[in-house]
């Protein structure tokens, strides 16, 4: 379907490509990855046609179209509808209806039927309404609201204005458009960037459906793993391809890498026993034959080349943080309200539930939730920068660190990176981490001596999250923190955030970031915040099983309004407001105590069941906290290199290749009970 032929291409006086392969077929779905400036949008656009190679090809099978999303949100009419611009992928439907209205006129206004331009509009009239029929453009609308909604937009915002929505919203009108034109070749640059969570499992499916091929740049490691098919990683100005998805190709790189390394090790040694050997019976003449002959080997040996030196591991560890109460926040009564932008029209409520929460030393909460549904507007009433009808209370001792997208607009321009950093750091220890902390956020060698006024949005974005992580905070506010961010810093920052001693509320939409590092979900929407008390996996797997109860609920009301005399017999409500005068009210009566009897001995048994599962999940919890304490303890003795001078070193690296292997078995051991805690406990609703 679309193939690049020795393709190389210069941007400036820098080669970017250099007979650089790759071939598309249909149902291809490409992950293309690769270090911030490799080339991955060049790429792309090269594809697309926007660049032209200085050599190769790019060629696309016979009809095969391309749709690339650009960044053309700025040349949009701003008035237009969002339906109205997410319908313009419909062109031929469109062009086909405004040439029916025209025939329609002109049919109008015909009085001579027997004519043959009568009959020739006749003829072109039903040609086009055939091919309106096969292009489905009755249908367009419905199709376009499908996934629009999808991506996030309610039914009413559809028929607002585009000018009413921020550039990530605009982008996700213009993804709906590429998704409707249906290309035989999709490449999607970053599609999740402006997706909420929600929104980001809905493109998974519809991309998971999709009959073209799919190239795609991304740093969302979740996003690769469950959508690829095959990684294509661009290193040294070429494409290496990788079957199966982004886990795999790690796998697979890995063990490239050593072979490599180990092929290229002993060709190395050869060649240099086959040197020593000219070397040393060079001047001899009775030698001369094989002198020569090595010679003749070493200059026909097909070389190996040395394995790609990966960047070194950068780590970065937050400073110790101060430490606080066990309660290090407080809000009571929630409720927050925006004034609508319609004049006269009622307030916007985002909190209106009144409900209260605190946040306790040590815990890592992840906010996630819909786009506008309020995570931002929490994490600023929990720094304390908006104002909210309720009550909010900082604990003992509590230090608290903010981080926001808007943050890096107030940089100093005139400044370079180091100087903002160096204003901001707290004192020698952390003025001495600097250059670690801005390695970990892509600013190596001279980069940090770049202006601030020179730096690109995303650039300013991770100067900014760097600077306040320069503060010793005991609680993190983060909002959006992996934005602009690679997965190589992604899984620096996951790390740090893990290791981090303090307490964490974190915005973000990236599964595989949250994952790492949350022990609590918090999740924003219908006016209130519901808590999963759990990592990621278990939010994933609750909100599945609330999911699934929610369907048989309505099932069962389905059935019920089917069969209403056979629900109202077998509903115990129904029997106890049975009035005195009916014949059979002594019975049910009896019946109504002896059911409220049976249930309450029914609930005596499941909380005796259920007791010792809490017991029993409580105890794996405190081993698991021992456990990876343990771990801990062991990772700091590993770290100091004379530790593999005593005498015990060996037993302790055994045991600590053992730990991860106990914790996981536990963890899941943990998950099993409190599955079957929840199984238990949906018996107890009567």
């Amino acid at each position: 379907m679309l193939s690049l032929a020795n393709i190389t291409f210069f941007l400036g006086n820098r080669c970017i490509f250099s007979n650089l392969n790759l071939q598309a077929n249909k149902g291809d779905r490409i992950g293309l990855i690769g270090p911030n400036g490799a080339g991955k949008t060049t790429l792309l656009r090269l594809i697309a046609g926007v660049h032209q190679p200085e050599e190769g090809s790019v060629s696309l099978q016979s009809n095969a179209s391309i749709g690339y999303l650009e960044q053309e949100v700025l040349e949009l009419n701003m008035d237009r509808t969002v339906l109205d611009v997410a319908l313009l992928a419909f062109e031929e439907a469109n062009r086909i209806e405004h040439r029916l209205e025209e025939i329609f006129k002109a049919l109008e206004n015909t009085t001579d039927y027997e004519s043959e331009a009568y009959h020739d509009l006749l003829d072109e009239m039903q040609h086009l309404q055939d091919r309106y029929h096969v292009l489905e453009g009755d249908k367009k609308e419905s199709k376009t609201a499908t996934v629009l909604e999808g991506l996030g937009f309610t039914t009413e915002q559809l028929y607002q204005p585009l000018s009413r929505f921020s550039g990530g919203w605009r982008m996700r009108v213009l993804l709906a458009k590429l998704l409707l034109e249906h290309p035989d070749v999709l490449l999607l640059d970053e599609p999740t960037n402006h997706l909420d969570i929600d929104s980001i499992e809905w493109l998974e499916e519809y991309l998971r459906l999709y009959d073209g091929a799919v190239i795609l740049v991304s740093h969302d490691r979740f996003f690769l793993d469950r959508m690829v098919n095959q990684i294509a990683d661009l290193r040294s100005r070429r494409l290496f391809l990788y079957p199966g998805n982004y886990e795999r190709f790690l796998e697979l790189k890995a063990e490239q890498m050593e072979l490599q390394s180990k092929t290229f090790d002993a060709q190395q040694k050869q060649i240099a026993e086959t040197e020593r050997f000219i070397e040393r019976f060079r001047a001899k003449a009775t030698k001369a034959k094989q002198v020569q002959s090595r010679v003749k080997q070493l200059d026909k040996i097909d070389r190996v080349e040395a394995p790609d030196s990966d960047a070194p591991e950068v780590s970065f560890r937050f400073p110790d943080p101060p430490r606080s109460g066990k309660v290090v926040l407080t809000i009571e009564n929630l409720v927050k309200k925006y004034p609508s932008p319609d004049a006269g029209a009622p307030e916007i409520q985002v909190f209106n539930s009144a409900q209260s929460m605190h946040i306790e030393a040590g815990d890592k909460i992840a906010l996630i939730g819909p786009n506008g549904a309020g995570k931002s507007t929490l994490a600023r009433i929990l720094d304390g920068i908006e104002p909210f009808e309720g009550k909010r209370k900082l604990g003992h001792n509590v230090v608290l660190s903010y981080f926001a997208q808007h943050l890096a607009d107030v940089l100093s321009s005139g400044k370079s990176i180091l100087d903002v950093m160096d204003e901001a750091a707290p004192n020698s220890e952390a003025r001495s981490g600097i250059r670690t902390l801005l390695g970990c956020f892509l600013f190596t060698g001279d980069d940090v001596f770049k202006p601030i006024k020179v730096l690109s949005g995303g650039e300013r974005s991770r100067v900014a999250l760097a600077r306040t992580l320069l503060t010793p905070a005991n609680v993190l506010v983060l909002d959006e923190p992996t934005n602009h961010l690679d997965l190589a810093s992604k899984n620096v920052l996951v790390q740090a955030l893990k290791d981090f001693k303090g307490t964490l509320i974190v915005v973000s939409h990236d599964r595989y970031f949250l994952q790492g590092f949350a022990t609590k979900i918090w999740r924003v929407g219908g006016g209130k915040v519901t808590e999963y008390d759990g990592g990621y996996d278990y939010y994933e797997w609750k909100s599945k099983q609330l999911d699934q109860q929610e369907i048989e609920k309505s099932k069962v009301g389905i059935a019920g309004k089917a069969n209403p005399v056979k629900s109202a017999n077998n509903n115990p409500d129904t029997q106890q407001k049975t009035s005195p005068g009916d014949s059979d009210s002594s019975g049910s009566n009896t019946k109504s105590k002896d059911q409220k009897r049976h249930e309450a001995d029914l609930r005596n048994e499941l909380n005796k069941a259920v007791k010792p599962l809490k017991n029993q999940a409580s105890k794996l919890e405190s081993e698991i906290s021992s456990l990876e304490k343990e771990k801990d303890e062991l990772e700091k003795l590993l770290a100091d290199p004379s530790f593999y001078e005593k005498p015990e070193s060996a037993d302790k690296i055994k045991r600590f290749g053992l730990l991860q292997s106990e914790i996981d078995s536990k963890t899941e051991l943990w998950l099993e009970v409190l599955e079957k805690i929840e199984e238990t406990e949906k018996q107890l609703i009567i």
